[in-house]
């Protein structure tokens, strides 16, 4: 069986493949070991090292990661408006091999023996990997070949 589509990446796309991904992600929660650090460094600067400026820095540096955490959804999808990609069409090819997307700008291939997880969402499916994670959207897929990546993914 062999199946080929091809979608847009557009913003819509983007939201929707970041949304999907998001609670898979070692980014869905704030780093608070990190923020803790950075507070109890400045706090230390500040009271016992009399070093004001440090401490001041390390601490707008904790706050800075708190707002990053914040805008981390719009801050990603402006990355990907902004790449080469944007915009143009991805052709997205699924077989006995496995995955396979191009666009002009940049191409990927995942065989199913790379995939260590697959997770069906309710807008799409994710692709794990050791590479990293990879989105494909339900709609551009047929109910035909969602049965079909069910069956290899139990495998």
């Amino acid at each position: 069986m062999s199946f080929s589509t091809t979608y847009t990446l557009d913003k819509s796309y983007f939201y929707e493949c970041f949304d999907e991904s998001l609670p898979y992600s070692t980014q869905a929660k704030p780093k608070y070991v990190f923020l803790v650090l950075l507070v109890s460094l400045g706090l230390t600067a500040i009271y016992w090292l009399e070093k004001h400026y440090l401490g001041n820095f390390l601490i707008m540096a904790a706050v800075l990661e708190c707002v990053a955490f914040y805008y981390r959804r719009p801050w990603w999808v402006t990355r990907q408006m902004l790449s080469r990609a944007s915009g143009s069409e991805a052709t997205l090819t699924i077989d006995k091999n496995g995955f396979k997307s191009e666009n002009p700008h940049k191409s990927y291939q995942l065989a199913w023996q790379d995939i260590d997880d697959v997770i069906f969402t309710v807008r799409g499916i994710i692709l794990k990997s050791r590479r990293g994670m990879q989105y494909i959207s339900n709609s551009v897929l047929s109910d035909e070949i969602i049965e079909y990546i069910k069956k290899r993914a139990t495998k």
